[in-house]
């Protein structure tokens, strides 16, 4: 069985390749601030992306199993 991506976490992959690289371009020529604020906002993207695709991958648990 394939699993696909659906829309919103490659939203959030590119949201997150986007913004860190601006950002990068940002702090290396022009405002180091707002090149960090925006490295720092790929960042969450990516920690976004992954928890999605973990959750996504994991196994469907009930609501009684903890752990």
């Amino acid at each position: 069985m394939s699993r696909r991506i659906d829309g919103s976490t490659l939203a959030l992959m590119v949201a997150g390749l986007f913004c860190f690289a601006a950002g990068a371009w940002l702090a290396a020529t022009h405002s180091r601030t707002t090149g960090i604020a925006l490295m720092s906002m790929g960042l969450v993207f990516q920690v976004l992306t992954l928890r999605r695709l973990k959750l996504a991958k994991a196994p469907h648990q009930e609501k009684g199993d903890s752990l």
